[in-house]
């Protein structure tokens, strides 16, 4: 699921957090990784119960106006479109989703008025109205209204985010790219195959565990070293003067190009300036692009790392 990026994000994260601590704990900047990779796949889950529980609610409401005393016509005989939605029902009942949910016990029961208002904002909108009054009912339809919740009605929930800033501090940087890879899975169940739903595996590939772990690990054991590259290759700078933002990343580029020879110097050098976009000021990404690229010359020059394979110095 977690693709590199964004777990060289995840490592950017953590060592800035130990930096601003002036910490240096190997075991405990891992397990805070970890965890934050944790928490993250957790959002993926909980982002699913959302939609379970709110479609429940819904079935509630639906129940409550039927049985009123004086009930319309249309509360006697509800339109049960959204209810009986065919992705949530394939969502929500996916082992891997109902297995995981158990075993880590994740639950909205805590936040009631907020699956409230969210059904509120629901039936006030002007496509669940289009949507449930269509003639075709229609897997389509399901589909693209499921997709509308997550894009639409959960990125523009203001209570939704405060609620996740109290759950977790990784969640706020997460939710845009786990409704990314919602969309995906949705957008991939095939309509006379329900269970043709993938559920993907926390990590994209099998090594990318031990990617991360080490990316971090190698980046905060030669801090000191790779500081003094980065001080030999800032003209007219002081080291000291650098944005911490733009350190941590210099240094842990440095540590990929020289501790990850499988990985193309190219990659390296064009991903962590798209990460100075992202995490630095509005002069990092031009800082971030000329230091790296006087540093892989110094590395190259004086031999510091060695790449397997034909073209990875320059591909």
């Amino acid at each position: 699921m977690f693709n590199r990026r964004v777990l060289r994000i995840k490592v950017l994260q953590v060592l800035y957090a130990t930096y601003k601590k002036d910490e240096n704990s190997l075991k405990k900047a891992e397990t805070e990784l970890l965890f934050s990779i944790k928490r993250s796949y957790d959002l993926l889950f909980f982002l699913i119960l959302l939609l379970e529980d709110v479609t429940a609610y819904a079935g509630k409401i639906s129940d409550i106006r039927k049985n009123k005393k004086v009930a319309s016509s249309e509360e006697k005989n509800p339109n049960l479109r959204f209810i009986n939605n065919r992705v949530t029902e394939s969502l929500t009942s996916h082992e891997t989703y109902t297995k995981y949910i158990n075993e880590n016990k994740l639950s909205w029961d805590n936040h009631p008025e907020l699956i409230v208002r969210i059904y509120q904002t629901i039936e006030k909108s002007e496509v669940f109205d289009i949507y449930m009054n269509q003639k075709e009912d229609s897997f389509r339809n399901d589909k693209r209204f499921i997709e509308f919740f997550y894009s639409e009605i959960l990125y523009n929930c203001p209570d939704l985010f405060s609620v996740l800033e109290e759950q977790s501090i990784f969640w706020i940087s997460d939710i845009d790219f786990i409704i990314t890879r919602l969309s995906h899975i949705i957008d991939n169940i095939k309509k006379d195959d329900y269970t043709s739903i993938k559920i993907p595996e926390i990590y994209k590939k099998e090594d990318d565990k031990e990617f991360v772990i080490n990316l971090l690990r190698n980046t905060l054991i030669h801090t000191e070293e790779y500081s003094k590259i980065i001080t030999s290759n800032i003209a007219n700078w002081d080291f000291d003067r650098i944005a911490d933002t733009d350190k941590i990343i210099l240094l842990t580029a440095i540590s990929e190009i020289i501790k990850f020879p499988s990985i193309p110097v190219k990659v390296t050098f064009n991903e962590y300036i798209e990460l100075a976009k992202i995490f630095g000021t509005e002069k990092s990404s031009g800082f971030i692009n000329g230091t790296i690229d006087k540093i892989i010359k110094h590395l190259e020059t004086d031999n510091f790392f060695t790449k397997l394979g034909r073209g990875l110095k320059d591909s």
